[in-house]
């Protein structure tokens, strides 16, 4: 929560150890309380509702509520948000852009792929014979 409210984002490059360690979000995480709303449990098991308030220091109260997480089956993530998330991931994962992008084409043309090696190879980065 410290992070996203100091970045606007939390994707894997958010949650190494220099980022989690610098000073500001170190103060930051000093002022995060966590706990359980009555609200979010009285809305039961069936849901994962979230309610997320912030105290600006003037008092004021910013709050917001979901039921469903982004990404989860009563809230799915379009495909454009799906590949972008994939591309952030790829990234961070030292992946190229151009070999990310190949990745991407190739699985959402998944059923037409004559050999899965294909995808394998440029994962793994190893060239595949035969």
């Amino acid at each position: 929560m410290a992070i996203l409210l100091l970045e606007r984002r939390a994707g894997l490059a958010e949650f190494t150890d220099e980022v989690v360690n610098r000073p500001d979000v170190r103060a930051m995480i000093e002022l995060v309380e966590f706990g359980v709303h009555p609200e979010a449990e009285a809305a039961g098991y069936d849901k994962m509702t979230t309610i997320i308030e912030v105290e600006l220091v003037d008092g004021r109260i910013i709050s917001g509520r979901a039921d469903f997480g982004k990404g989860s089956p009563a809230n799915p993530m379009s495909d454009a948000e799906l590949e972008q998330k994939f591309h952030q991931c790829a990234d961070w994962g030292g992946l190229s852009r151009g070999v990310a992008d190949q990745v991407a084409r190739m699985v959402w043309d998944l059923e037409n792929l004559a050999d899965v090696r294909e995808l394998t190879r440029l994962l793994g980065g190893v060239s595949v014979t035969g």
